[in-house]
């Protein structure tokens, strides 16, 4: 059950990781506990069913890996993966107005999977996640789906599409990483103070928030019905799936050479020679600072993400995965975030402006 292994594990067919909510100030989660889906059970009753979780993705065969301790742990992000498709809503909770808000954007949630996907709403499942949130689920298998190494991703996808709907913006779309946990059900959120519960569709419609916490109070079981693949959510989610796969596809259409720049500061300069090795967060900060850069300087997209698909694999240890690499570009380009002197002052750790040939400039960059 432990990740405290001294030889691979055996391939088997269906792998979960597992996690808790423990006593200890520094260290309040632990995780990397691996096991067979039919034993999480015992990994529940260890911890007295309280604080526990799983993960939504169940790896396949996975990939497995020794980390500089040793220790065997699954390469979640290139194992494939099947699970339930989820959404999670919650927002902060002061009153039954701002229940209201998570209601709604509920509501328009199922518009979009009952009208969208042409889904039957008794395939959704509700939860109350035990403390402020609404979590639905659809089986993977009414979705017609199979087993795909990005299925997270895809699912991400999908989430996005609905969210762009949701006028009250409590539909969390930060919940799709490839290792991501969810509360067990029928577990005790030691924070919420109640218990994950499963609900039934008049359930969420008529009661109150109140009423759910004081249902809450007990595990509960209600009966669901049994998986029916709608095939019209395979066609649409079959276009997701394209769309992820020309996503990953962009960065082989990029062949040319890169160019060199006319104006190219020493902060910049400098973030190629150094090595960013500290935090995740001054990896992350220093690739968008210079996606932005390199936005800023007129260059293509799939340019510019080529320039950082480089920079990560020669300059940041460790380095990032190419999807956080693409993550970061995107956002950047879609967002159109200029960043400028300050920040690439601060990541660099270099600002000589008497050399800087953007420095006259640099009003216009924000």
């Amino acid at each position: 059950m432990s990740s405290e292994r001294s030889e691979q594990p055996p391939i088997t067919n269906l792998w979960v990781e597992c996690g808790a909510d423990i006593n200890n100030e520094k260290y309040p989660f632990r995780r990397k506990f691996y096991m067979f889906p039919e034993y999480a059970w015992q990994f529940r009753e260890s911890f007295e069913n309280k604080g526990v979780y799983q993960t939504v993705m169940q790896y396949i065969n996975p990939l497995w890996y020794q980390d500089s301790r040793g220790k065997w742990l699954i390469n979640a992000s290139d194992s494939l993966k099947w699970g339930d498709f989820y959404l999670d809503f919650d927002t902060i909770l002061e009153n039954e107005a701002d229940y209201e808000k998570i209601k709604e954007d509920v509501r328009t949630a199922l518009r979009y999977i009952t009208l969208i996907l042409s889904i039957d709403m008794n395939q959704v499942r509700f939860f109350f996640s035990g403390g402020k949130g609404i979590h639905i689920t659809i089986p993977a298998i009414t979705l017609g789906l199979d087993p795909h190494v990005a299925l997270n991703q895809i699912y991400k996808l999908i989430a996005e599409d609905i969210n762009q709907y949701c006028k009250n913006k409590t539909l969390d779309i930060k919940v799709y990483d490839d290792k991501r946990m969810f509360r067990m059900i029928n577990s005790w959120n030691i924070k919420g103070q109640a218990y994950k519960i499963p609900l039934t569709y008049d359930e969420f419609v008529k009661l109150k928030f109140n009423e759910i916490r004081e249902l809450a109070q007990e595990p509960r079981e209600i009966s669901v019905s049994d998986p029916v693949p709608s095939n019209r959510a395979r066609t649409v989610i079959s276009q997701h799936i394209e769309d992820w796969t020309n996503k990953v596809n962009r960065r082989i259409e990029f062949s040319g050479k890169l160019r060199k720049l006319d104006k190219e500061p020493p902060c910049i300069k400098s973030m190629w020679e150094k090595v960013f090795r500290e935090t995740v967060d001054e990896r992350n900060n220093s690739g968008t600072a210079l996606a932005s850069f390199y936005m800023q300087q007129g260059i293509e997209y799939e340019e510019a993400l080529a320039r950082l698909y480089k920079w990560n694999n020669e300059h940041c240890s460790p380095k990032q995965k190419d999807r956080e690499i693409e993550t970061i570009v995107q956002s950047v380009f879609n967002g159109q975030y200029k960043y400028g002197c300050e920040t690439f002052k601060r990541v660099s750790g270099v600002c000589d402006k008497e050399k800087c040939p953007l420095f006259s400039s640099s009003a216009t960059m924000i």
